[in-house]
């Protein structure tokens, strides 16, 4: 009789040992074996990455665009194998949006006097789209000081629509801004135009994340959005004033 072990491999992950015929390390769940990367393989990931149902990016931009609130309700509640999470969606969408902003040179720091303030904004615009979130968390932390959400839980909510906000200029307003750019006429009423979508996309998200009274959550969100909206500027203009 054969009393030699079954013959073993490391994971390439966490070392583990694998059996022979084991597909997947038992302790880190990785895929065995790890053969060397290939294009193919990247680009098997990338689009499992982008079109895959469980966890997909597509999957989560949908889901963000019908029912943000409730996306960030289920994360909040614990149901966090769904989606991507909030913080990683947020610093992907703002550092593609920064880069598309960085490529096509849209201005999207506008000034009547040209200053370098203003030239380092935009140059940094991440900076902008960062700070804007937990300054939107802290409004509507705010406005709804007696709901059940602590701070932390908000961040969630305006992580996800505020990734969803700075994806919309990427895709929208900077392609209509470089189709349109001969007619500044109607892209200034387009820009202001424009300024309603976060405000009102908020208020769609509390809605739906707040329980209890709808309408009530809704103006919650649209006052935290247009007090977030003024504490911007004026957090701008203050530190224009001691820079400049």
């Amino acid at each position: 009789m054969d009393t030699s072990a079954p013959s073993s491999e490391a994971c390439a992950n966490c070392n583990a040992a694998i059996m022979r015929g084991q597909n997947y390390c038992p302790i880190c769940g990785q895929k065995t074996p790890t053969p060397r990367l290939t294009l193919h393989d990247i680009g098997t990931e990338f689009v499992h990455a982008l079109a895959h149902v469980d966890r997909s990016a597509l999957s989560l931009i949908w889901q963000l665009l019908i029912r943000p609130g409730v996306v960030a309700r289920d994360y909040v509640a614990g149901k966090r194998k769904r989606y991507f999470g909030p913080f990683a969606f947020l610093v992907v969408t703002v550092a593609f949006t920064s880069a598309v902003i960085a490529i096509s040179g849209f201005q999207a720091v506008t000034t009547d006097a040209p200053n370098r303030l203003a030239s380092f904004l935009q140059q940094h615009i991440n900076l902008l789209f960062f700070v804007d979130v937990p300054l939107l968390a802290a409004a509507c932390r705010l406005m709804g000081i007696r709901e059940p959400f602590n701070y932390a839980e908000y961040l969630v909510l305006t992580s996800y629509s505020g990734g969803l906000h700075t994806l919309f200029y990427a895709l929208v307003v900077i392609p209509v801004w470089y189709v349109l750019r001969s007619d500044t006429v109607l892209l200034t009423r387009l820009f202001y135009a424009s300024l309603a979508i976060g405000p009102l996309y908020l208020a769609y998200g509390m809605y739906q994340f707040l329980p209890g009274r709808r309408i009530s959550s809704a103006i919650k969100g649209l006052f935290a959005s247009l007090l977030t909206q003024a504490a911007t500027q004026g957090l701008v203009f203050l530190i224009g004033y001691f820079y400049l």
